[in-house]
């Protein structure tokens, strides 16, 4: 297969962040391990937007994370895979062109009444300006969590989850709109506690 075609430009992500102010989300079908992404989440993981649309591995989107982070990182995405619930975590990408970014991201992984996990969706904000350094972390939720706007985010990918099983486009957008709106809150709120921190 030619994948001439799917090379990931920095400038194509570049106008991508542009256009979405950085916040992008994707989802997880974990039985045939087929990941979806729009387009900034796609660029952001080296995928084109094409290859994003027709579903790529897991361990294709892992690539993208800087060797130093992946690790710790994929551990907590799996394990989180294996009980269900949330997760938030920061970490680096790095661009076929070497150019690093810092991401901030919260996702959800599903069970079904077995116990076994079904999907999984999430929101990726770029938040490269106001995180210059620092560590990467990656933390799992416990089972109940207090705080209004990480329920929010849950419970807006929930129905989004809900609102993708029939179908309806113009409710799945507008579930995906609020979405990233929730993500632009999450990434604010972290910026502020961050340059709150420095002080």
């Amino acid at each position: 297969m030619d994948h001439a075609h799917d090379v990931v430009s920095e400038a194509a992500l570049v106008a991508a962040l542009e256009a979405s102010g950085g916040v992008g989300f994707w989802m997880w079908d974990i039985l045939r391990d087929e990941a979806r992404a729009d387009p900034v989440s796609a660029l952001l993981f080296n995928i084109s937007p094409a290859r994003s649309r027709a579903g790529v591995s897991l361990s294709e989107i892992l690539k993208a994370i800087h060797p130093d982070d992946q690790a710790h990182i994929s551990q907590v995405i799996l394990d989180c895979v294996q009980t269900g619930g949330s997760y938030t975590a920061e970490y680096r990408v790095c661009s076929p062109e070497g150019q690093l970014r810092w991401l901030f991201t919260r996702g959800h992984f599903y069970l079904d009444q077995d116990g076994r996990s079904t999907t999984g969706r999430g929101v990726i904000v770029e938040i490269t300006d106001s995180k210059s350094a620092g560590a990467a972390f990656a933390i799992r939720d416990g089972a109940t969590i207090d705080d209004a706007l990480n329920r929010t985010a849950d419970l807006c990918l929930s129905l989004h989850n809900m609102v993708s099983q029939f179908g309806d486009a113009p409710l799945v957008a507008l579930t995906e709109t609020l979405l990233l709106e929730i993500g632009r809150r999450l990434a604010d709120r972290e910026r502020a506690a961050r340059t709150g921190s420095l002080h």
